[in-house]
């Protein structure tokens, strides 16, 4: 049977300390006691025993000396060199900013209307030309965006003709369904003879496309002239009839 000792206090024989057992004893709390030193200082050692911190609080951070907190405890989904840890401790590719954009170009002259233009378009690569992202595609003068969200679409035509042209215009149509094509923006210039060589004049159209889907969103680029021999001007080497192409953010 164990020996019990009834006190109210112990104190030190003399000085300060009071040594409660033998190096190697175990010194055990009954469960449900309660060990109050909230108006006494604690010393722990150097290495504490593994034990759950869920009741330790008002920790301060700053205290931190050594290691890097793992991202997985800083919140969910997958951290990496894409993704930023937002305010709900969720990590996610940041949003908006420019993530994509590219430009295309007709590289050889032809006379005529076009819709759409069909051939001989090719992506810019002369002069130090960069893209960014993916890609946009094209098949018999349809364009499919690689990614959703919304597009700014430039379309800059060239003309040059020996006479007068009352009418030139540069068109952008869109599809929401990939079937009806409706014109979304148009620019026109004009061409009045000065001389008996020819004259050049250009239209600049725009339009920001919300790109729900790529399958059923796409767009096409068309020109009308008011007279049949005026030449629409291309160059392989040089951005004249061109397009341009920038992905601004999330739909």
């Amino acid at each position: 049977m164990a020996s019990v000792l009834k006190v109210d206090k112990l104190d030190p024989q003399s000085g300060t300390a009071l040594e409660i057992g033998t190096s190697g004893d175990t010194v055990s709390i009954p469960s449900g006691a309660t060990l109050d030193i909230s108006a006494s200082t604690l010393t722990p050692p150097a290495t504490m025993p593994a034990s759950s911190g869920v009741n330790l609080t008002a920790l301060n951070a700053t205290n931190l000396g050594s290691g890097t907190v793992p991202t997985a405890r800083l919140g969910t989904g997958t951290a990496s060199s894409s993704t930023i840890l937002y305010g709900d401790n969720t990590w996610a590719a940041a949003a908006g900013g420019i993530t994509a954009a590219s430009q295309w170009r007709l590289t050889t002259s032809f006379t005529g209307d076009a819709s759409p233009i069909a051939s001989n378009l090719a992506v810019v690569d002369t002069d130090g030309y960069g893209s960014l992202g993916s890609a946009m595609t094209e098949s018999s003068g349809i364009f499919t965006f690689p990614s959703t969200g919304y597009w700014l679409i430039e379309f800059t035509g060239e003309w040059w003709y020996s006479g007068d042209s009352r009418y030139n215009q540069a068109k952008i149509h869109t599809t929401t369904d990939d079937n009806t094509y409706d014109s979304a923006a148009a620019s026109t210039g004009g061409i009045a003879q000065a001389e008996s060589s020819s004259t050049h004049t250009n239209g600049k159209a725009s339009f920001i496309f919300d790109v729900t889907s790529t399958s059923t969103h796409k767009v096409r680029f068309c020109v009308a002239q008011s007279d049949a021999s005026v030449t629409v001007y291309g160059s392989a080497t040089v951005n004249l009839t061109h397009m341009t192409f920038i992905r601004l953010g999330d739909t």
